[in-house]
């Protein structure tokens, strides 16, 4: 899945989570990876929550069409950032103290 079919996905859900405690209905699932956690290991957890995808980057976690398969699931969320940011159109602005 390219980045655009990502983001049509994004578009048509109700966000993005990174944490099953605070999932909600139809969102994204993103399996970060930490020093102490495996997010591809929370996947079903997610979707059983109502994720409509996750986003794995293990393939021994791929169990159906809802898991999304990707290289690096920190890359991809960080793409489909700037992917949806340079949709959006609007300036940036940054403030440095």
């Amino acid at each position: 899945m390219n980045i655009e079919q990502l983001h049509r996905l994004f578009l048509e859900s109700t966000g993005v989570a990174t944490d099953t405690r605070s999932i909600r209905t139809n969102q994204l699932f993103f399996a970060l990876k930490g020093d102490n956690f495996n997010g591809n290991s929370f996947a079903s957890q997610a979707l059983q929550k109502g994720a409509s995808y996750a986003i794995i980057d293990e393939e021994e976690f791929a169990k159906d069409k809802e898991y999304i398969l990707v290289d690096n699931v920190l890359k991809t969320l960080q793409d489909l950032a700037t992917y949806h940011r340079k949709q959006l159109n609007l300036p940036i602005l940054a403030i440095k103290q």
